[in-house]
């Protein structure tokens, strides 16, 4: 067991050090982390937890474990069926530390846009005012996405003045916001 152990060490550790270097140089950080990209793909909802585990990161990482605490336990003098367990067992929790770590890192992932189909009911104020239908168009300032946005917008009836509050009713094809005056109580 001791050359097993030996090649899992060597070769997931090697793999780990190479993995590390590709990313610390910008050349291996580019796939979909955390999303079953390796063994499955898009599989259905009861295997796709499972199979998420599995990626380069995560086997290279239980090779290491397994490797370097099989040799560790192997030459305290263990038993080799304890040898073997705790082995595994180091493995299995190494392959899921790495695996929960990568989700978490994907979950940061963001593009940055601010996508404004999302601004559609949300309210602001006229930062310039509105122009009335046909006549142009004017910017207003409002939340989406948690960022505060400046926006074109055009009014489909009267001019709305600057200061005035309004309510987003649609987004056209070319990024405008058609809005309306919100009547203040």
């Amino acid at each position: 067991m001791s050359t097993v152990f030996l090649y899992c060490a060597a070769i997931g550790g090697t793999l780990l050090v190479v993995q590390f270097l590709m990313l610390l140089f910008g050349l291996g950080g580019d796939h979909d982390t955390g999303t079953g990209h390796d063994f499955g793909g898009d599989v259905g909802h009861d295997q796709g937890a499972f199979l998420k585990l599995f990626s380069l990161q995560t086997l290279t990482t239980f090779a290491t474990f397994f490797g370097l605490v099989g040799l560790a336990t192997e030459k305290a003098g263990w038993a080799p069926v304890s040898v073997a367990v705790v082995a595994t067992a180091a493995g299995v929790v190494a392959l899921w530390l790495v695996a929960r770590m990568m989700r978490g890192l994907a979950a940061l992932q963001s593009d940055g846009n601010v996508d404004l189909g999302n601004a559609v009911g949300h309210t602001g104020s006229v930062y310039l005012r509105v122009p009335p239908s046909g006549q142009g168009h004017g910017r207003v300032l409002l939340t989406v996405q948690g960022r505060t946005v400046e926006c074109l917008a055009i009014s489909r009836a009267q001019e709305i003045p600057t200061g005035a509050q309004i309510r987003v009713l649609e987004r056209t094809d070319d990024d405008l916001l058609v809005v309306e005056p919100v009547a203040t109580t």
